[in-house]
């Protein structure tokens, strides 16, 4: 089944993560989701005033290989560990004779530190989720055993690479691993000390990730990297620094896209066709009228005229009546899917559209109208119902082939949706309000939040599946997304508490 998280990317942009994973034995996959959009009237987001071109302006979607998986205690151990599958890579290209580094090099670099990230993301969901403290001690222990060991064997490989002879560059890219495994290492460390201590120097784990963290920070420090935040700085070189490598690491994992129109030479059929009909309307009225008032009469010039303006409209209306009976059956857009190599994994189709709500599939409604809090304003003032839908077909062994060396288990889809074009007409994000006091009553602030609710219909693998979101808006962006639960209840998945407003 398709595996999809809903989450707030930054104040103004929803973050949707979909994977779609890959079956062995099938050579050909298709998945595919419809996202439905349920907008409050208020909100002014209608057909007129929303285009398609602009909401394919305000998403951003990437299409990269889902990670390999490897376990954080297993990355320096053993034969098929990432770090001998690297050094491997170091010594078959003798890089002392090389004047730049092969392409393998750059891509087992990127490869490993992608890997690391995930590895290291997966071990330490895993400490959060147990429950039983002194389990939870156990695998913090375990965790800074790894990464002292990762970055302890990966800086040893550097005398292999930094000899006489070797390219410059070769060097720096070996180098661009190293801080981004030292930054990593000092992220993941902050994120569990803020996640499992909370600031208590008492708790034994503490000192441990502590130590971890510190001695990454005084070794970029040492060696001279630009990536060390100052307390009295405005930090913007290491910000900079930090996205820069992360994107560079990450983009080993991300697959070429090639966007075109779907149905273009169809389209210009259709129009061709309105065209022709309405012109043989105006001719058939040209050929009427000359046979009743003759040739070059007043009649027969206001006969011209008039058809003239009926052909005009006619064309339009049937450009309308057949665009909207191509959207039913074509996409807006249809992208090619290749990896490095330029080799075609795959491809995926896009539309959106404004519908009606006799339009939704049923279970979407039921769905839909499953739980109202506080929407007495969207069932009497009705909503606009927007759907984005996406169809990909993947070649499993093509998508295999990328990374011979490891088990690629499929594609993620990395959809970003800019939502200002949602807040522009919405009302001051507080209101004043008034409660009672020991000394009478007092004015007080509240937030003034819209609700956008999403429903978001996967399928995939014979499976099909059914799963609602409400985004809590307010002018200033977005508050926090909750994922509303088919038996009532709902739970915040990012954003956090609602945060006090100022």
């Amino acid at each position: 089944m398709l595996q999809v998280t809903v989450k707030r990317h930054d104040r103004f942009q929803i973050e949707l993560k979909v994977a779609y994973p890959l079956s062995k034995g099938k050579r050909r996959q298709s998945h595919e989701f419809d996202l439905y959009f349920f907008a409050p009237l208020s909100l002014g987001v209608r057909r007129e005033t929303y285009s398609k071109s602009q909401f394919y302006a305000d998403l951003q979607s990437h299409l990269r290989l889902t990670t390999p998986s490897v376990p954080l205690d297993g990355f320096v151990q053993g034969e098929e560990s990432p770090l001998e599958k690297l050094r491997a890579v170091i010594e078959s290209f003798g890089l002392d004779d090389s004047v730049e580094p092969p392409d393998a090099y750059e891509r087992a670099i990127k490869l490993y530190c992608s890997m690391l990230k995930s590895a290291a993301r997966d071990f330490s969901e895993q400490i959060r989720r147990a429950t039983d403290e002194h389990e939870q001690e156990r695998l913090v222990r375990v965790f800074v055993e790894s990464m002292q060991d990762v970055r302890r064997e990966y800086r040893a490989l550097r005398s292999r690479i930094q000899r006489p002879g070797v390219a410059q560059t070769t060097l720096g890219i070996y180098l661009f691993g190293d801080e981004w495994l030292s930054l990593l290492i000092e992220d993941r460390g902050y994120r569990l000390l803020e996640e499992l201590c909370g600031g208590d120097e008492v708790d034994e784990r503490y000192a441990e990730l502590l130590g971890l963290v510190e001695s990454e920070t005084l070794y970029r420090t040492r060696v001279g990297y630009p990536s060390v935040s100052r307390e009295d700085g405005d930090n913007e070189l290491p910000i900079f620094r930090r996205s820069v490598l992360k994107k560079y690491m990450a983009s080993i994992l991300f697959l070429q896209t090639e966007v075109r129109k779907e149905g273009a030479f169809l389209r210009e059929t259709l129009f061709g066709i309105a065209a022709a009909l309405a012109m043989i309307f105006a001719t058939a009225i040209a050929f009427a009228s000359q046979t009743v008032y003759g040739a070059l009469t007043p009649a027969f010039f206001v006969a011209l005229v008039v058809s003239y303006i009926f052909k005009d409209r006619l064309k339009e209306l049937l450009r309308t009546y057949f665009q909207k009976r191509m959207s039913r059956l074509l996409f807006d857009q249809r992208t090619s899917i290749r990896d490095a190599a330029q080799r075609k994994v795959g491809e995926c189709r896009e539309s959106f559209d404004f519908i009606d709500k006799r339009r939704l599939p049923e279970k979407v409604r039921e769905l839909r109208d499953s739980q109202h809090i506080t929407e007495i304003e969207n069932r009497w003032r009705g909503e606009q119902i927007l759907v984005y839908r996406k169809r990909v077909q993947l070649k499993a062994k093509a998508v295999h082939e990328t990374f011979p060396d490891y088990d690629v288990p499929g594609v993620t889809d990395i959809l970003r949706l800019r939502l200002t074009e949602f807040l522009s007409r919405m009302d001051d994000p507080t209101k004043e309000l008034f409660v009672m006091d020991d000394e009478g009553y007092q004015r007080i602030k509240g937030a003034r939040v819209y609700h956008l609710n999403l429903v978001l219909h996967l399928r995939g693998n014979g499976r099909a599946d059914l799963r609602r979101f409400r985004v809590v808006l307010t002018r200033k962006g977005i508050k926090r997304i909750e994922e509303v639960r088919s038996q009532g209840t709902s739970s915040t998945i990012s954003g956090g508490p609602p945060a006090r407003e100022k």
